[in-house]
């Protein structure tokens, strides 16, 4: 699991990255962020699993991500088909004050941020526009990143953004939902459950492959045809996106945060983490 810092939100807590191409550099691997990812698909097809809950992504798919959620996206590239999309990345404790003067814009914020339930993908009908409304952003002069004057529009062009896509979502809302909702098969939504449940201790996949009824090895073939991962690549990105969030939340130490997520040996937790992340616990707790 990465905890992509890519987006420095110590330094730049708001950022935008509009109608990119991704095909050369996507990787399909399970990774969260710290601040809200807002994402949304103007060419490329694809599924993205959020959680324990998996989409269709395709032209005209808007989602968000909260902080420290878990997720993974496989797109099927292909020269005829790249993938293309844009994207807002974003410190919602700090975009938060900016919104306070406009009380929608302010709840659907924290409804995003905060909320535990709601969707959190919309299909665009109006795919055009859209990408005209991106490619306006995207085509503005841009300053040095650096400055308090490009600093200044990117904060404003985020907060203008948001404001469209709220528009989107509470549209979505009111006329209901159609479906690009997929379903994982009952076996693998119960291995999954029981990974949410027993991330922490010690893995057994005779334990796991017991309580779902299955033999090991079809436990792993199934995790892997419907997942794109292994059991052991999810259980470490699990077991690492909880650490990450408890060094940002928590006054725990580095080393009871590993006990509590599963690891016996400390060293071997923190070469892990840095692995993963390009920093050691203590130094991502200070980021």
């Amino acid at each position: 699991m990465r905890l992509d810092n890519y987006a420095d939100l110590g330094r730049h807590p708001v950022q935008l990255s509009l109608y990119l191409n991704r095909s050369e550099s996507f990787r399909d691997i399970f990774h969260a962020h710290q601040g809200i990812e807002i994402l949304y698909v103007h060419r490329g097809n694809g599924r993205v699993m959020i959680g324990q809950e998996l989409f269709e992504m395709k032209p005209g798919t808007l989602l968000y991500f909260k902080p420290f959620q878990l997720h993974t996206i496989r797109m099927t590239i292909t020269e005829q088909q790249p993938y293309i999309r844009s994207m807002l990345l974003f410190d919602p404790a700090v975009l938060l004050r900016y919104t306070e003067p406009y009380p929608s814009l302010n709840s659907f914020l924290l409804h995003i941020w905060k909320h535990p339930f709601g969707d959190q993908w919309v299909d665009v009908t109006d795919t055009d526009a859209m990408d005209k409304l991106f490619h306006f952003y995207k085509g503005e002069p841009q300053a040095n990143r650096n400055t308090p004057a490009q600093s200044e529009k990117v904060l404003l062009d985020t907060l203008s953004l948001l404001h469209r896509i709220q528009a989107i979502f509470d549209k979505q809302s009111a006329v209901g939902r159609a479906g690009s909702a997929l379903r994982f098969s009952p076996s693998v939504v119960a291995i999954l459950a029981w990974i949410e449940a027993n991330y922490a201790s010690e893995f057994r996949l005779t334990d796991l492959a017991r309580h779902v009824h299955l033999t090991p090895n079809h436990v792993s073939y199934l995790f892997h045809r419907e997942t794109g991962s292994t059991l052991t690549n999810y259980l470490t990105a699990k077991r690492l996106q909880q650490a990450s969030f408890l060094l940002k939340t928590t006054n725990l130490s580095v080393r009871e945060i590993g006990h509590r997520i599963g690891f016996s040996n400390f060293s071997y937790f923190c070469q892990l983490f840095k692995k993963h992340n390009g920093l050691t616990p203590a130094k991502y707790r200070m980021s």
